[in-house]
C-alpha cells in the first residue's frame, strides 16, 4: 500500500528514454507490477531531490506545458562560432547570459536533422523570426536551443540580447502546435533545468547521487550558476521536458508507461470515451468556464459535442501530472492534458483539461478545465 499523500508525477519520458518500456518487456511485468515499479522509482527520485534541497513541486513549470507561457527554439550557425570544436557550448553560453537569472526553464539542445537539405530551409523561412539570415551551410550545422516556460516579453528580450551574437540566426516560435515546432524539436536532447541561479542535470548512473558532477563542457560556474546533478536514469525519466509534437500514434511506449504510472489496472486509451457530468456541464463549464469555452469556440456545443471534441484532441497531447490517490474512502487516477483549439483571427486557445482515468468502465471523466 502506498502513502495517500504521494506526489503526482509531473512528466514521465518514455519517448526518448526506453528504460522503463525495456524493463517491462524483459521482465514481463504485469500492469500492477509496472505501476508499483514506476511509483517506487519516482519515490526514489523525490528522496534524491530532497537530499539536494530541490523542491520537486517547484519544477512543475519546467516539466509541463503552461497555457499562458511561451516556448521558443533559438537558432545558431555553428560555422560563425569562434569555438569551432564545440560550437554548441558557445551558443548555450550566450543563451544562459540572455536568460533572466530568476526564472525556471527546461533547456534542450541539438542540431537539425535533414540529411538531404530539403525540409529545413523552406520550413524555417515560413516560421522563423529571422534576426540575420538562414544561410547555414547545411541543417546539421544549425544548432538549436529550445526553451520553455517563457513570457512573451522574455522571448523578445532574449531575442534582442542574442542579436549581438554573430552566430545567432533567429528563433522559431514553438508555443503552439506546428510542423516547424515538431521538426526543430524532434531530435533534441535534454540539457538541463535552469531554476533561478541553479542548473540541474544528469550524471553517470554509476556515480552516487550524493555527488554533483558536470558531464557537460559548459562552465556553469563561470556563468555564475550553481550545479546540482543526479543519476541520468532519474533525470531522463522524470526531469526531461517533452515538446509536444504533431505526429502521435494512438498508442506508444510513452503513453503505455504513463498510464501504468497512475493505475494498477490499464486498458487501451483508444477504447475510452470522455464523459462530462450533467452538473459539471451546466453549473461549471457553462458558467465559471464559459469565457474559456467561448475563446476556444466551444461555447455553442452540446455536452455530447464537447465530449467528442475533447476526445478527438486527446492523442494530440502527452499526459502530464499523473496522480494516484489512495484514500480510505476512494481511489482516484487522474492526469492532465493540454488541448489546443484554433481561433479565427487570433492565436489558438490552449486549455488544460484534468481527466479521471477509469479503466474498468473505459471512461475518462472530466474533473476540471483551466
Amino acid at each position: 500500500m502506498f502513502s495517500p499523500d504521494m506526489a503526482g508525477i509531473h512528466t514521465l519520458n518514455s519517448r526518448g528514454n526506453v528504460m522503463l518500456s525495456t524493463l517491462r518487456e524483459h521482465f514481463a511485468w504485469t500492469d500492477a507490477q509496472t505501476f508499483r515499479e514506476v511509483q517506487h522509482f519516482h519515490r526514489d527520485l523525490l528522496d534524491i531531490l530532497r537530499a539536494k534541497r530541490i523542491d520537486y513541486a517547484s519544477l512543475r513549470t519546467a516539466l509541463t506545458p503552461q497555457p499562458t507561457k511561451h516556448e521558443a527554439a533559438f537558432l545558431f550557425d555553428e560555422h560563425r562560432c569562434d569555438n569551432t570544436f564545440v560550437p554548441g557550448v558557445e551558443c548555450a553560453d550566450a543563451l544562459f547570459r540572455a536568460l533572466d537569472p530568476k526564472t525556471t526553464h527546461s533547456i534542450l539542445g541539438g542540431e537539425l536533422v535533414d540529411d538531404r537539405d530539403v525540409i529545413a530551409r523552406p520550413l524555417l523561412a515560413r516560421s522563423a523570426v529571422v534576426a540575420k539570415d538562414l544561410d547555414f551551410k547545411h541543417p546539421c550545422f544549425c544548432y538549436v536551443l529550445y526553451v520553455n516556460n517563457l513570457s512573451a516579453g522574455s522571448v523578445a528580450a532574449i531575442d534582442g540580447k542574442l542579436r549581438a551574437n554573430k552566430a545567432y540566426l533567429g528563433y522559431v516560435p514553438c508555443t503552439y502546435a506546428s510542423l516547424a515546432k515538431t521538426f526543430v524539436s524532434m531530435h533534441l536532447v535534454h540539457l538541463t533545468i535552469k531554476q533561478g541561479g541553479t542548473v540541474i542535470l544528469g550524471h553517470e548512473d554509476d556515480r552516487p547521487n550524493t555527488e554533483n558532477h558536470n558531464l557537460h563542457l559548459h562552465d556553469y560556474t563561470a556563468l555564475g550558476l550553481r550545479l546540482k546533478s543526479l543519476q541520468s536514469m532519474y533525470f531522463s525519466t522524470f526531469l526531461s521536458y517533452k515538446p509536444e509534437q504533431m505526429f502521435l500514434q494512438e498508442s506508444d511506449d510513452d503513453l503505455e508507461i504513463a498510464l501504468r504510472s497512475m493505475s494498477e489496472e490499464v486498458a487501451p486509451l483508444a477504447e475510452f470515451t470522455v464523459v462530462i457530468g450533467d452538473d459539471k456541464f451546466d453549473k461549471y463549464l457553462k458558467t465559471a468556464k464559459l469565457g474559456k469555452l467561448r475563446r476556444a469556440g466551444l461555447d455553442g456545443l452540446t455536452k455530447a459535442d464537447l465530449e467528442a471534441a475533447i476526445r478527438e484532441k486527446l492523442r494530440m497531447s502527452y499526459l502530464y501530472n499523473m496522480e494516484w490517490v489512495d484514500e480510505d474512502t476512494y481511489r482516484l487516477s487522474k492526469f492532465n492534458i493540454m488541448l489546443e483549439f484554433p481561433r479565427q483571427g487570433g492565436s489558438p486557445e490552449r486549455t488544460v483539461v484534468v481527466l479521471e482515468y477509469r479503466p474498468a468502465e473505459r471512461i475518462l471523466k472530466l474533473i476540471t478545465v483551466s
